[in-house]
């Protein structure tokens, strides 16, 4: 590792450079930091990767909700093994959805940082077009202001109401006269923003500063304003822009201000921002929202993301300031369902949420009830089974994954340094030593230490490609590119840091083959399995009808296989009493008249399309992929009026005689 042990400590030189700090952000702050680091060949240290802040990345498209708020719940599997195995739930919360002509009025301060580092990158500039986008959507009745800060702070358009177009033309005018310069005093830019939203303030409008940077500055006492305009009604959102701002300080500015955070890293992201999703950083549907998950079953409580929360039994309390208007929430629990629960449907868990509506009424919605079937069966099926828990767990398994890893990884440091320290005493002694003589069987063993750590980190990473390659492919190819392309650039390091070559490393890039998780198991017991975990959902629906267009080799060749899988889907998705079954003769009528081929319903926009054809509420498709040494089949269950995946069931079937038989 003569190489490798040098190299290892140049990339712990280049981390200060990187100029990130700690904290979760909603926009997935994190995600972009790992992004960048890996690119910079740079394994992400343990403290930059913040679990909540991967999991909120993703728009989960939970249901819109009829009252202020709605809660639903999700179990990563249908059917759980009656001797017991890890779980993991999921809670949505959804805030209303309403247009922006019915929001609130608002009275709203922009307080921007126009430092000499907002010339970098153009970025006054995708704030000055942002605004644009703004000043076109604000109302009559909203009361709008803009505050400038550099060394001091300065009001370029007093809080003023927007009730002709003269005063729109005057808005813009004051954005485009503002120009990068100075240094960065945020407390004095903030507090001129809270003083013009009281000038104006209304208890019957929505009173927000947004505070957009993209440094870090003079900020002594700026949680405690925050916190003591909140209790005056005023609250704060953040917006960070870059690489180089103070995530871990705008993160808990706006939590002890009232509001929310953002991560803004180009230019369309920040027309977003002030245009379309203003009202997700600036209107609040609920607020003091207290929610209480408890589990009905014994299990242990393994860990729970997603708020503040405090663990008790058999049951998780949570707490939030704010949730606002179109933005959703997201809450993981990961439990082990302790054995002995007998077979059947059973109650697992239930979540109730009480919130104050925005006229300080209190409001209780709940008790929602998550069920799942008991089977007598372990390892029911490879994997998360539902389309939203396989999203977020990926991603929640990915953030681990990177903490692991990073953590062995800058483990070695004080071994390397060690190993360094040493050789050059040796060095110093004999000066004219090769590398070989200058090393003893106490180098040899650090040495060794590091390797298997390092070793070990890499394992980590490789299984978690696989994992975030296998749920990709189930997702119909959907999401998680930035973070297969993070494993992709860890391999590469890691395998550099242990003197790979080049053809081996790419070799186990390629490699993506999962393992089954169970191989003494009849062929027919696997498939059983699978399709009772994929109808268990539809059979708890009100009704509807489903077709069911079948399963496909991902080769495209028949085999019987492929045959055995149909003729069971079937039989299995016919026998659920609350839906009507598509005849496989108008089916295959339809594929016909539409020249359209099984395999092409594998992906999801001509799925959903074939199942409007069909006046179908459900469509079902599979795939079959041969692998060296197994055989993963997947089938899914797409609901046609969302376009959102139910159920990602799968099986990793082993090969052996018989399954080799029906593949030809």
């Amino acid at each position: 590792m003569k190489k490798g042990l040098s190299s290892f400590l140049v990339l712990l030189l280049l981390l200060p450079l990187a100029g990130w700090s700690g904290g979760q952000g909603e926009a997935a702050a994190s995600s972009v930091t790992g992004k960048y680091l890996a690119g910079k060949g740079i394994i992400i240290p343990s403290s930059h990767v913040h679990i909540n802040s991967y999991v909120a990345h993703i728009d989960y498209n939970y249901p819109d909700p009829a009252e202020d708020l709605g809660v639903t719940l999700y179990s990563g599997h249908q059917q759980v093994s009656t001797g017991g195995q890890e779980e993991l739930i999921q809670i949505g919360i959804q805030g209303r959805k309403l247009e922006f002509e019915a929001l609130p009025p608002l009275n709203v301060a922009f307080v921007i940082d126009k430092s000499g580092s907002m010339d970098a990158a153009d970025k006054m500039g995708w704030v000055k077009d942002a605004f644009d986008i703004f000043i076109e959507q604000v109302r009559d009745v909203d009361f709008v202001s803009l505050v400038v800060f550099d060394d001091a702070a300065k009001v370029v358009f007093p809080s003023t109401q927007m009730k002709s177009r003269d005063r729109r033309l005057q808005f813009k005018q004051a954005v485009d006269s503002v120009r990068p310069g100075g240094g960065t005093n945020l407390i004095a830019g903030l507090e001129l923003g809270y003083q013009q939203v009281l000038a104006n303030y209304r208890s019957e409008y929505t009173n927000r500063v947004l505070f957009l940077t993209d440094g870090r500055g003079e900020s002594r006492g700026i949680l405690d304003m925050a916190e003591t305009y909140k209790q005056m009604g005023i609250n704060v959102s953040t917006i960070g822009v870059g690489a180089d701002f103070d995530l871990e300080l705008m993160v808990e500015l706006s939590r002890r201000g009232g509001g929310s955070s953002r991560f803004i890293s180009d230019r369309e992201e920040m027309e977003e921002t002030f245009g379309s999703e203003l009202d997700r950083m600036a209107v609040p549907v609920a607020r003091d929202l207290s929610m209480t998950l408890e589990f009905l079953l014994p299990v242990e409580i393994l860990g729970t993301w997603g708020y503040n929360n405090r663990i008790g039994g058999r049951m998780i309390h949570y707490t939030q300031e704010t949730l606002h208007h179109r933005d959703y929430e997201t809450i993981l629990a990961q439990i082990r369902i302790l054995p002995g629960v007998s077979a059947g449907i059973r109650e697992l868990a239930r979540f109730t949420i009480d919130y104050e509506d925005l006229e300080g009424n209190r409001h209780r919605s709940g008790p929602h009830i998550l069920t799942v079937e008991f089977v007598d069966v372990e390892h029911p099926v490879a994997g998360l089974s539902s389309g939203l828990v396989l999203q977020s767990g990926t991603m929640l398994r990915f953030a681990q994954s990177l903490i692991t890893i990073g953590d062995l990884y800058y483990s070695c440091q004080e071994q390397i340094d060690e190993i360094n320290r040493r050789r050059d005493e040796l060095w110093r002694a004999n000066s004219a030593a090769s590398y070989d003589e200058l090393t003893n069987p106490a180098l040899q063993a650090l040495e060794d230490a590091v390797h298997a750590k390092m070793r070990r980190a890499l394992d980590i990473t490789v299984a978690m490609k696989k994992e975030m390659a296998n749920a990709r492919l189930r997702l119909d190819n959907e999401g998680f590119d930035d973070e297969i392309e993070i494993m992709d650039r860890y391999i590469d390091i890691i395998g550099s840091e242990l003197e790979w070559e080049q053809p081996r490393i790419t070799t186990m890039k390629g490699d993506l083959e999962m393992a089954p998780p169970v191989r003494a198991r009849a062929l027919q017991d696997h498939l059983v399995n699978l399709f009772r975990e994929m109808t268990l959902e539809l059979g708890r629906k009100q009704g509807g009808v489903v077709a069911v267009s079948g399963f496909t080799a991902r080769t495209g060749r028949p085999s019987a296989l492929v045959d055995l899988l149909n003729e069971m889907a079937m039989v299995e998705f016919g026998k659920i009493d609350v839906m009507t079954l598509v005849e496989r003769e108008k089916l295959d009528l339809l594929l016909s008249e539409q020249e359209l081929a099984l395999s092409d319903l594998m992906d999801t926009e001509n799925a959903i399309q074939f199942g409007k054809f069909l006046a179908a509420h459900y469509i079902v498709t599979g795939t079959v992929i041969e692998t060296a040494a197994t055989v993963v089949v997947f089938g899914r269950v797409i609901d046609v009026t969302t376009g959102e995946v139910e159920s990602v069931a799968q099986v990793i079937i082993p090969k052996d005689a018989e399954l080799i038989r029906l593949l030809s």
